[in-house]
């Protein structure tokens, strides 16, 4: 893959992951939810975090590597990004309604 295409994909992975998580903590807040996630992701120590960057960053890279083409990586990247937002929403709904049964 030329140089390029691999970092224009890194930069779709980016927004994509920041657009993800500024989207699920303002939709949390705006349907009542407690972005139990983000708040546990703030608690971690920072070499915790940093760790969990690093290995979020090697995925991504790895990723935009391994894409056969650009149209195909960044459709791949944006099903993933769109994925794990409603993973995160799901979490949180069941969170709520398991804390609501108890």
């Amino acid at each position: 893959m030329e140089l390029d295409a691999f970092f224009l994909l890194l930069g779709v992975a980016a927004l994509s992951f920041l657009a993800v998580v500024s989207l699920y903590v303002v939709w949390s807040r705006i349907v009542g939810l407690d972005p139990t996630v983000a708040q546990t992701f703030a608690s971690l120590s920072g070499i915790k975090r940093f760790f969990t960057a690093l290995l979020s960053g090697a995925l991504l890279g790895t990723a935009a590597v391994v894409a056969p083409s650009v149209p195909v990586g960044v459709a791949a990247i944006v099903m993933l990004a769109a994925s794990t937002f409603a993973a995160l929403m799901l979490f949180e709904l069941v969170q709520r309604l398991h804390a609501n049964r108890t």
